[in-house]
């Protein structure tokens, strides 16, 4: 079960900070994090995490462990209901705990209060006097009791509502950080692959043999990254991305100034596939100027080439943001769905019931933010697969054809000359 340092290094101190600090000033309520053992994440947040009354119970080893067991319960409670949840704490006031997980693992809670339900009365008083009698001398108890805040029921729900978006902004911020320190490391662990295989097959190239050479891998490739671009595919460009940073390390033996002349080249040409993407040309121009300047900065090649990855993120992300997408994510699923089963019989209605949407639904997604018909960018997908057969491989058009999902090879070709405006052996034969 992940322990303090865990949580904090999985959400991290700051945002969670800032967001609890955020949840007390905006609704006067006061609130903690606990992680799943049961210990508060941030003891120091003062004001912000606990109220007079909590302060003087917890002034004690026993009252401190009473309440931190009495949020842990409740907190794991919220995880089995998968909704916040408004219960009584051991010294009888309102509080409510919501949930952080990071997919099915139960990380800790957040947990805000006390508060009242019900007006202040003696049977009140002398119940909280009667569950906190070995832990604290009564009167100031009964002096902080006077700070708590009564709310009804509508604005209970209220607070619970927004304490359970607050552990799902959290937890969905955190999960996005570690897929992408994820991403990372597998890119780092290919590439090291990468450099190592270019050693074995090529220890006798040098420095000046490099630079004689016009760009530091196979034209293929870009043409494959270009592709990969146009589409989308941010797993699939990275992929490729990653065997020409292969490339480009092994080539520029270890010259900073060469490397980094190398990966402008392919700040250029993922630059442009993302302008035929759809991506603002005037916004892209002002991030080139951004990413050249954060490049000269760089000194180590890892950097550069997590610096490279960012770039390609953010490019990506430039062509939704300017077709203003709604519903990214069930488009992007859409679209993923299609460039995995090209190859197939694919409809509307099997990638619509993938993605847990209408095929109505989706028609409209794809003419309405991206500009194109759902058979348009299937269209797109095939084609672009079928240009990089017919320029690496020595397949036939019959088996092309197939290969990217057309029973007919007379109608793939007819349909590949309208966008390409070529047949598929003239291409071959102007692109291998």
């Amino acid at each position: 079960m992940p322990d303090t340092y865990s949580l904090l290094h999985i959400i991290g101190e700051k945002p969670l900070r800032r967001a609890l600090h955020a949840f007390t000033a905006s609704t006067g309520m006061p609130v903690l994090a606990q992680n799943a053992a049961g210990s508060e994440c941030i003891p120091k947040m003062g004001q912000d995490s606990q109220s007079a009354f909590c302060r003087i119970i917890q002034s004690t080893p026993e009252g401190r462990a009473r309440c931190l067991e009495s949020i842990n319960k409740a907190g794991k409670q919220a995880a089995k209901l998968g909704e916040p949840y408004i219960h009584q704490c051991h010294a009888g006031m309102i509080r409510i705990s919501a949930p952080l997980m990071l997919e099915d693992t139960y990380l800790g809670c957040l947990s805000c209060g006390p508060m009242i339900m019900w007006e202040w009365d003696e049977v009140t008083i002398q119940d909280i006097l009667k569950r906190t009698a070995t832990l604290c001398p009564p009167e100031p108890l009964i002096v902080a009791s006077h700070e708590i805040q009564t709310v009804d029921s509508g604005r209970a729900q209220a607070l619970a509502d927004l304490l359970f978006m607050t552990a799902i902004s959290l937890a969905h911020a955190s999960l996005t950080t570690l897929e992408r320190n994820r991403e990372l490391n597998e890119q780092q662990a290919r590439l090291a692959e990468d450099i190592y295989a270019s050693k074995q097959r090529s220890k006798t190239i040098s420095v000046l043999e490099m630079m004689g050479q016009p760009g530091n891998y196979p034209l293929e490739m870009e043409r494959a990254l270009l592709g990969k671009v146009r589409l989308g595919d941010r797993s699939g460009a990275k992929e490729i991305l990653n065997e020409m940073l292969g490339s480009i390390f092994f080539r520029s033996t270890g010259n900073n100034e060469v490397m980094k002349a190398r990966l402008l080249e392919l700040v250029v040409v993922i630059s442009r596939a993302a302008v035929e993407g759809g991506a603002s040309l005037s916004k892209l121009f002002g991030l080139n100027f951004h990413f050249i300047e954060e490049l000269y900065s760089l000194d180590r090649f890892d950097d550069m080439c997590i610096w490279l990855i960012k770039v390609l993120d953010t490019f990506i992300d430039t062509v939704f943001e300017t077709r203003n997408i709604k519903n990214a994510r069930s488009l992007s699923a859409a679209m993923q769905y299609i460039r995995d089963n090209y190859m197939n019989n694919v409809s509307l209605e099997n990638v619509a019931q993938h993605v847990f949407i209408s095929p109505y639904y989706l028609s409209h997604l794809f003419k309405d933010e991206l500009g194109i018909t759902f058979v348009e960018y299937l269209t797109q997908v095939r084609i672009e697969r079928a240009r990089e057969l017919l320029q690496s491989t020595g397949m036939s058009i019959v088996a092309i054809a197939t290969e990217v999902g057309y029973e007919d090879a007379s109608y793939f070709s007819k349909v590949f000359r309208k966008r390409c405006g070529l047949s598929p052996n003239l291409y071959r034969r102007q692109h291998s």
